[in-house]
């Protein structure tokens, strides 16, 4: 593959004021894939000249391209059902929403019911997964909360499992969200905290879950309740991460920092105490800029503060039907710049190293050995990235080498 530029994110610097030089680009640049990995990257004379059979290569001319690691969304929940279009209307209008979350939850469970409801679920699923990956995302977190009750939840993280490496779609990591919100069936947040921990816990992992999120926010789950869930979770070996202080301050991240999850998302309301844990800690901060925009949130996540304290920030869309239905990560990391101040490279850093930080996961960087994960951005120069937005940049997507759009 040749490119106008190629930008490896291959760097050990700390993304604070880090520029597209830190980020190992070349101009122009190639790689090589061998088998779903790359074999060799840099400039083209270097790359070119590791072929031992030239013959044996085909070449895929994308010189008129910026390239990037394929982009890493670390914070989504695409398994849902339901239009709550009627919300967005309200909130424009001025009034309360009438439908929220239990109204998806109610649609979704209603998709669950048989196997043929579930069949016509999956492939709008899939619908939404092919646009996602057509816009540069390669890897994605995703998870379940639309159920919330134990066969749903497992029928979801069954879902998960059974399309995590599906071609054409981006590489699925799964997240048991069991305590999104509580359900119509309970009246008391701690004893559903109980039934999560008695009955979905023990068999999440089982049915493919990697990690353990809840949504430590007032009015959903108080720090003590995600306290105790998450602490059954990484006894039943899952990784944990944490939605809080979104729309309001509860303490929940100095929980969850002396807890050692590896992210914290959303972090709107964080303050300097809480801003120093988060980093001395390793945590990776998952903003949610998007979210931001479309529910008008008064304050954002410190990501300046974070980055200045040594932190990292990723950036996430968040996606979901009722507070952030945006599937573009060229448009969150618009946000990311207009919102919070980052810059192209800062941005860019946060799809892809700081994403992948935040997941434990090897995507986000074109070396020798890594998956060839990449997509081909139709700018002109890295310094653009997070500018132009509103569409699609992105003129072809790769997997493991092979083109998924």
């Amino acid at each position: 593959m040749r490119a106008r530029t190629l930008v490896t994110c291959d760097t050990e610097k700390a993304q604070n004021a880090i520029t597209f030089d830190d980020l190992s680009t070349f101009s122009p640049g190639a790689l090589v894939v061998r088998d779903g990995r790359i074999a060799a990257v840099g400039a083209p004379a270097s790359v070119e000249n590791s072929l031992t059979r030239a013959a044996d290569v085909e070449i895929v001319d994308l010189s008129d391209c910026v390239v990037t690691p394929g982009f890493i969304e670390a914070h989504s929940h695409p398994l849902f059902a339901g239009d709550r279009e009627p919300d967005f209307a309200a909130r424009l209008r001025g009034d309360a929403p009438s439908l929220g979350m239990l109204f998806t939850v109610q649609c979704t469970r209603k998709k669950l019911e048989s196997p043929e409801t579930l069949s016509a679920f999956w492939e709008k699923i899939r619908a939404r997964l092919k646009l996602i990956a057509a816009h540069g995302t390669t890897t994605m977190e995703v998870k379940t909360g639309y159920a919330l009750h134990r066969q749903g939840e497992i029928a979801l993280l069954d879902l998960i499992e059974a399309h995590k490496d599906e071609a054409e779609l981006p590489r699925l990591i799964a997240t048991f969200l069991g305590a999104h919100a509580l359900p119509p069936e309970y009246d008391a947040e701690e004893t559903f905290i109980e039934y999560l921990i008695g009955h979905v816990m023990p068999v999440a992992r089982a049915h493919g879950a990697i990690y353990a999120d809840a949504f430590c926010e007032n009015g959903f789950f108080s720090p003590a309740q995600t306290r105790r869930y998450l602490e059954s979770a990484r006894a039943h070996g899952l990784r944990l991460r944490v939605h809080c202080d979104e729309m309001a301050p509860s303490g929940a991240a100095k929980m969850a920092a002396e807890l050692g999850v590896d992210a914290i998302d959303h972090a709107n309301f964080v303050g300097a105490e809480e801003v120093k844990a988060i980093a001395e800690h390793g945590i990776v901060t998952v903003a949610c800029p998007a979210t931001i925009a479309y529910l008008d949130l008064p304050k954002r996540v410190p990501a300046r503060e974070l980055l200045q304290n040594g932190g990292q920030v990723a950036l996430a869309s968040d996606y979901n039907p009722g507070t952030s239905p945006c599937f573009n990560l060229q448009t969150v990391a618009f946000f990311g710049r207009k919102l919070l101040g980052l810059s192209a490279a800062e941005a860019l850093y946060g799809v892809t190293r700081a994403a992948a930080a935040s997941l434990h996961d090897d995507a986000g960087v074109l070396r020798t050995g890594a998956r060839a994960d990449f997509v081909a951005l139709q700018i002109d120069s890295p310094d653009e990235f997070g500018w132009q937005f509103g569409g699609n940049l992105a003129s072809a997507v790769f997997r493991s080498g092979v083109q998924v759009a």
